[in-house]
C-alpha cells in the first residue's frame, strides 16, 4: 500500500508541475517583428510590417476559418482588415473587449493606434 501511495503522490506532483509550467501567464507571446529587422515606429507602421502579423498572432486563433469568432468575422487579408478597421479599432483600442483571453502590450496598442491614425497603410 505504501508503494501505491508513493506513486500516486509522485504522479500528482508531476501533474501539478506540468500544469503550472504551461500556464498562459508564463507563456510569453512574441511581438510581431518587421521583415528585414527594421524597427517599426509610429511613423512607419503599416499592415505589412506590423499590423498583419499582430492580427495573425493575437486574433487569428479565433478569427480564422473554423475558429470560435469566425461567425462574427474572419481575417483573410489586408482588404478585409481595412474594410473592418473601424470595428477593429473599437473592440481593440476603444472598448478593449478584444482579444478575448489575451491582451496587447502597451507598445502593440501604441503601434496599432498609430496605424489607424495613419489611415491604415498597407506598406
Amino acid at each position: 500500500m505504501k508503494k501505491k501511495s508513493f506513486y500516486v503522490l509522485i504522479t500528482l506532483i508531476t501533474t501539478i508541475g506540468i500544469l503550472h509550467s504551461c500556464s498562459k501567464d508564463q507563456a510569453a507571446e512574441p511581438e510581431p517583428q518587421p521583415p528585414g529587422g527594421n524597427e517599426v515606429t509610429a511613423e512607419n507602421v503599416s499592415y505589412n510590417n506590423f499590423t498583419g502579423a499582430l492580427l495573425q498572432t493575437k486574433c487569428s486563433g479565433c478569427h480564422s476559418s473554423g475558429g470560435g469568432g469566425s461567425s462574427k468575422w474572419t481575417f483573410s487579408d489586408y482588404a478585409s482588415v481595412k474594410d473592418n478597421g473601424v470595428r477593429i479599432n473599437n473592440v481593440v483600442l476603444v472598448t478593449g473587449t478584444m482579444p478575448i483571453g489575451g491582451s496587447l502590450t502597451a507598445n502593440e496598442k501604441a503601434l496599432l493606434k498609430a496605424w489607424f491614425d495613419r489611415n491604415m497603410p498597407e506598406q
